[in-house]
């Protein structure tokens, strides 16, 4: 924590490019990962026996997993004692990376009709499906090996511990030339001590990186494919689950096309040997923007699926989840404005003035002052991709009220008949109020009948 608090009191560009950013990404990922483990165990729950839920329960589960693990060096400054642990995290990350790409490819089995689809989808119901981390992780290896061995493949890693000013302590996981400068600059001495640690770019991630792509890319054309309007009762998917599906498969492609222009970009740079001698934490701010910019992509990307799948097949089997992905989804795009207007604002005034601090608190101020129209605007957002859903309970109630409300008013019996019913359904009290503001929010007027609309309309003013 005294880290943290040093870096805090110190914050400048340096400090925020190379050690401020990568800690907040770092959390991201844990962060996304734990959202995602506990979306894929609720629609594993949700029908573990439905191939269409273990096939998305696993996805996520890898996606979150691949988060977590992609920038987990950053979280924490660990001694470079640690430098061997922190590299084998990265076969987390790269076996998750290679089954996701099979499961990307075969989204096309799981949303289809196709009778001859059905061995495909019995496989996805099968205990073997439990083998796929093996055999993701048996692919990742076998890959590494025919490039040239891990170091070759996946790039090395590089830490350089800095205990004063002068002289600092490197070390390469590869035991390959330390790619930067050794030297701990006196501009972070109120810092000390701290690691820093970067990670290279192999053969593999230029690979990697645009097949993925690639296989979302005609995975999404697919889906898009799928003509929502025609599916019929035999379907085995609705038309709003396919929507959801199709926009987290989308919302994936956008940002692994985002970082695949960026490791391109990043593994070009190495190959000129550009960033040969730069400092690591001084100078070089050019390769660790580029770094830190292409893991939020697929940290980012993978949050994003996450909620989109989980809400096409909880919608109408957990209460409420609908509302708590959207309160996710809003929380979370505040959050990452605020985050990056903090750290705009600490280089403007760190630019302007010297004094780095006064910009952060003057964006906290305002984000804090603004915070009710960007909440607003990005509710309005959340509420057209994620739009409220009701169990079959709930649209059971709706329906009575329906009938009661299409008068303009409720009476006494009425009422009493309607409290029964929620009893019956076990709707609780806050979620009956919600349902029936919804109803006159969203429904009501086109329901009413048109000698009563003065009296609803007068009713809900």
């Amino acid at each position: 924590m005294s880290y943290f608090i040093r870096l805090f009191a110190n914050l400048n560009e340096n400090t925020m490019v190379n050690l401020a950013f990568p800690h907040l990404l770092a959390f991201l990922g844990l962060l996304t990962c734990g959202m995602m483990m506990y979306l894929s165990v609720l629609i594993f729950r949700a029908d573990p026996k439905n191939p269409k839920n273990r096939f998305l329960s696993f996805i996520l589960a890898f996606e979150g997993l691949g988060a977590g693990a992609l920038n987990f060096f950053g979280i924490f400054p660990f001694p470079v004692e640690y430098l061997d642990f922190l590299y084998s995290v990265r076969y987390v990350s790269g076996s998750t990376g290679m089954i996701r790409l099979i499961f990307y490819v075969c989204i096309i089995f799981i949303y289809s009709n196709n009778n001859a689809f059905g061995s495909v989808r019995r496989l996805f119901a099968s205990r073997s499906l439990w083998l796929s981390p093996l055999i993701g992780f048996i692919i990742f290896v076998s890959t590494v090996f025919v490039l040239g061995g891990e170091v070759s493949a996946l790039g090395d890693m590089y830490a350089l511990e800095c205990n004063d000013t002068g002289e600092g302590k490197n070390v390469s996981y590869g035991d390959s030339d330390f790619m930067f400068n050794t030297t701990c600059p006196a501009s972070l001495e109120p810092v000390y001590p701290l690691t820093i640690t970067k990670i290279g770019i192999g053969t593999i991630q230029p690979i990697i990186v645009p097949v993925t792509a690639l296989a979302l890319l005609f995975s999404t054309i697919y889906l898009y494919r799928i003509d929502a309007d025609n599916l019929d009762e035999t379907s085995a998917f609705d038309a709003k689950e396919l929507r959801a599906i199709r926009f987290g498969f989308l919302t994936k492609l956008i940002f692994s096309v985002g970082a695949t222009v960026l490791i391109i970009l990043a593994n070009s740079l190495v190959n000129s040997g550009e960033l040969q001698g730069s400092d690591i934490i001084q100078d070089d701010l050019f390769f660790s923007a580029f770094q830190s910019t292409t893991l939020f992509m697929n940290i980012f990307g993978s949050f994003m699926m996450g909620v989109f799948f989980a809400y096409a097949i909880l919608k109408q089997d957990v209460l409420g989840i609908d509302e708590q992905l959207r309160r996710t989804f809003t929380g979370t795009i505040f959050a990452s404005i605020g985050a990056f207007l903090f750290i705009a604002g600490t280089e403007v005034m760190e630019s302007a003035t010297g004094v780095g601090w006064v910009g952060a608190v003057g964006m906290g101020t305002i984000l804090v002052a603004t915070r009710k129209p960007i909440l607003s605007s990005i509710s309005a957002i959340s509420n057209r991709l994620l739009p409220e859903v009701h169990t079959k309970d709930e649209t059971a109630y709706l329906e009575l009220y329906k009938l009661a409300i299409e008068d303009g008013k409720i009476t006494q019996k009425e009422r009493t008949m309607l409290m029964m019913q929620a009893k019956v359904y076990g709707l609780q009290d806050k979620r009956v109020e919600h349902l029936e503001a919804w109803y006159k929010d969203n429904i009501a007027m086109d329901n009413v009948d048109p000698e009563h609309r003065p009296l609803f309309e007068n009713k809900n003013n």
